[in-house]
């Protein structure tokens, strides 16, 4: 289980809010490509998107949960979904090499690029589908007083 305290913002439609949270390290939540990253250094806060089940108030101090279990499931369907088609496809042009007389190198290589792009639009796809946002997404459990 993982639970952070944090404030709500703002309140959306559809019962979720914009809640900000303390961040947990200075850096590795952003894509600055600098030695020092001074935006995280000096906003230590982290605003995001979480369910709003119980109906928080914007001002009101929330707690936030996050299931291991699905951020191990996330993890693994982000991270293992491409390298597992990248391997299908390459195991897929070792087979085609024999059966088509093509060079094993250039099928296997051609067919793991294709098998890792594969994973990478299938983890996209489903990461901006609303089924699995909503399954993955934090939800505020109470309002701390």
């Amino acid at each position: 289980m993982s639970y952070r305290i944090g404030v709500v913002k703002e309140n959306e439609p559809a019962g979720y809010a914009q809640v900000a949270t303390e961040r947990k390290t200075v850096c590795g939540e952003c894509d600055h490509k600098k030695i020092v990253c001074y935006g995280c250094l000096l906003n230590p806060k982290v605003v995001g998107r979480v369910a709003n089940p119980i109906g928080a108030k914007k001002g009101d101090v929330v707690k936030v949960y996050l299931s291991s279990e699905k951020l191990i499931m996330a993890a693994g369907l982000f991270y293992l979904l491409p390298m597992l088609t990248l391997l299908l496809g390459a195991f897929t042009g070792l087979f085609f090499s024999t059966v088509f007389n093509v060079s094993e190198t250039a099928a296997t290589v051609g067919f793991s690029v294709a098998g890792l792009l594969s994973g990478l639009i299938v983890a996209t796809f489903l990461g901006r589908t609303n089924t699995f946002t909503r399954f993955f997404q934090p939800v505020i459990t109470e309002v701390i007083s």
